[in-house]
């Protein structure tokens, strides 16, 4: 399993909302660690993640990019309601303060199309309160080649060969 780590902050200027791209093929399977810190600045402290009655969740959507509506909050482009293809909880991780791991299980993006969005929020008192830290494109390659059954010659009993297709071919 792959690892890919991002850093997020948490407090911005309203008008930016940090842009990454991920490009994944359909059969990966990868651990994306997000670290989120305090503020937009390189020496900033990670954001402590309390737990307990409504702590901090994470999630991330993704959705298929031909749903984004045709209004914008900022130039951020949001999903279409009913049109996530996959989410996924993040669990707060013990490799670093302020982190949170979220898990994309082998295959899980093999029907994806193309081309998705994806969403990352951040909420707490359970999910009373929302907030978007990073936004992106997501490119899935499609992975490995179609397996297909070469096919058999037969050699006939009177030397000429023919070739047998998986149907007419008995165990």
């Amino acid at each position: 399993m792959t690892t890919q780590r991002i850093v997020l902050p948490y407090l911005r200027g309203p008008n930016h909302i940090p842009r990454r791209d991920l490009v994944l093929g359909g059969a990966d399977s990868m651990a994306l660690e997000v670290a989120i810190v305090e503020y937009d600045n390189p020496a900033a402290p990670a954001l402590d993640l309390t737990g307990g009655i409504g702590g901090p969740t994470l999630t991330l959507f993704i959705w298929p990019a031909g749903c984004w509506p045709r209004s914008w909050d900022y130039g951020a482009p949001c999903m279409t309601p009913g049109s996530p293809l996959w989410s996924g909880d993040g669990t707060i991780s013990t490799c670093g303060p302020g982190t949170f791991v979220i898990a994309f299980p082998p295959g899980s993006m093999a029907r994806f199309p193309p081309r998705c969005g994806w969403s990352i929020q951040l909420g707490w008192d359970h999910d009373g309160q929302v907030s978007q830290l990073a936004w992106g494109n997501l490119h899935v390659m499609p992975s490995g080649q179609r397996l297909l059954t070469p096919p058999t010659a037969i050699t006939t009993s009177g030397g000429s060969t023919a070739i047998a297709t998986p149907d007419m071919l008995v165990a």
